[in-house]
């Protein structure tokens, strides 16, 4: 029972597997990645600090790092079986592989969550950094190339689902890049925003205090081994509202990819066939009951881990409230972080790849522009209300019903109106061909599809 599928979590063995996430997830974010990796990495930043505060030679730092490479993880769960407390199980087998003279130094002042709090905070970051990062990249590189060669594309807009002025799908997928460009941003910045924490078992400093004259100076010496800044208070544990902001802009950027999804999936029904998602002729199959089938997999797959991975950030704005300096209510919880980190990897390596290989079906986005004139209602009123025409939205609405009863063109029935007409005719020539060539409309929207890819380009890429 070794083949992933056995696990009973499909996060690991259907979707990490599949996108060869698996390795680099467990070596990141694991359980056992967060004892043997980030936990003692906090651990062997308090010996480095003792060592230059005169504790202990520095000469056995070295000899640390060593013992701390040989801690396994066996070990560590027959010890935690037996102390039921995993940090005082890793202390202990971490402190019997050291040499004598650094044992009494292990853990030395320290509270568990002076260890556990930092821990979790470096395994969020290296999650965020080595999993979603690059994957949500690889989507706004996509987004960008998908907006530049689209810029110039009719395309029907569509509000409350039905059809509403022209725009290009260059700027569709601007848009969409723009938001997700956005969170990436965020993201960095809550990352750059977390602090942690060594400030004792209730957040006074009482034993650091009995060591230093400068106990805060002394947090801050062994925070910035392992890359973190101090909160300016914390209790037994960190504040938890720097990595709740993170967790926050990770669960945005996942909303973004879920409304770009749902947006190509519907892009993709029969009635619209605006797009269409990578399909293997060769052998894959859409249905196994309709050989015809050729369904919005992917996009589908994106939109439906969202549902599963977006509903847990309000578990962590419940762990926002812990007892006085501390109380355990967060102790399972917050081992769960990581799943919403993967469900994004996830879904940001499944999105860039479809990105990749979406095929755009030009001539039936522009056929639909140029094959309807319903949706110069718009343009139009706007013409006729600065030229001065009373109530010309209500005149254009009543219009609009005429040509949509009747099939008739728009601008036939409004020029044949004995009051919208006549305006209609002593519009400028320039403004009556523009109604008459949607491509003459979208001249803005081409020009924002272009210039945010170049700015995206820029700030995530250094391009452009």
């Amino acid at each position: 029972m070794t083949h992933p599928l056995w696990f009973p979590d499909p996060l690991i063995g259907r979707y990490l597997e599949s996108e060869g996430l698996l390795e680099p997830a467990s070596r990141l974010v694991s359980e056992a990645a967060l004892y043997l990796d980030h936990c003692l990495k906090v651990e062997l930043a308090l010996l480095k600090v003792l060592a230059r505060r005169g504790f202990l030679p520095e000469t056995l730092i070295p000899e640390a790092v060593e013992a701390a490479g040989r801690v396994r993880l066996e070990d560590f769960c027959q010890e935690e079986s037996r102390v039921h407390h995993d940090l005082k199980a890793l202390v202990n087998v971490f402190t019997s592989e050291c040499p004598e003279a650094i044992r009494p130094f292990v853990h030395l002042g320290a509270t568990s969550y002076d260890i556990l709090s930092n821990a979790h905070l470096t395994r969020l970051r290296a999650g965020v950094e080595g999993l979603v990062l690059p994957a949500l990249r690889r989507c706004c590189r996509e987004l960008a190339r998908l907006a530049r060669r689209e810029a110039g594309t009719l395309q029907i807009g569509r509000t409350h689902g039905q059809h509403a002025e022209p725009l290009t799908f260059g700027l569709v997928c601007a848009v969409h890049l723009d938001r997700l460009g956005g969170e990436v941003l965020q993201i960095q910045r809550a990352l750059a925003g977390l602090r942690g924490k060594f400030s004792g078992a209730v957040g006074a400093f009482v034993a650091q205090g009995l060591l230093f004259d400068d106990p805060e100076d002394f947090e801050r010496e062994v925070l910035a081994e392992v890359g973190l800044e101090p909160a300016r208070a914390s209790t037994q544990i960190a504040p938890p509202e720097p990595a709740l902001a993170v967790l926050h802009h990770l669960t945005a950027a996942f909303g973004v990819l879920a409304n770009l999804a749902d947006d190509m999936r519907h892009l993709q029904r029969t009635e619209i066939d605006e797009v269409a998602e990578f399909y293997d002729e060769e052998g894959q199959v859409g249905s196994s009951a309709m050989p015809h089938k050729r369904n919005p997999i992917t996009w589908e797959n994106v939109k439906s881990l969202w549902k599963t991975f977006a509903p847990q950030v309000m578990t962590w704005y419940l762990d926002q409230v812990s007892e006085h300096q501390r109380d355990l209510s967060n102790s399972a919880s917050a081992r769960f972080q990581p799943r919403l980190v993967l469900g994004l990897a996830v879904a940001g390596s499944r999105t860039a790849r479809a990105l990749r290989d979406l095929e755009v079906l030009r001539d039936t986005m522009e056929a639909r522009v140029v094959q309807e004139t319903a949706w110069l209602s718009g343009p139009l009123q706007v013409l006729l209300s600065a030229a001065g025409v009373p109530e010309a939205h209500e005149g254009v609405r009543r219009a609009a019903i005429q040509a949509r009863r009747t099939g008739r063109d728009l601008l036939e029935v409004v020029a044949e109106d004995p009051r919208l007409g006549p305006a209609l005719a002593a519009l400028p020539a320039r403004q009556r061909a523009a109604l008459k060539d949607p491509r003459s409309l979208t001249g803005p929207a081409r020009r924002r599809a272009l210039s945010l890819a170049d700015h995206w380009d820029g700030v995530l890429f250094g391009e452009h």
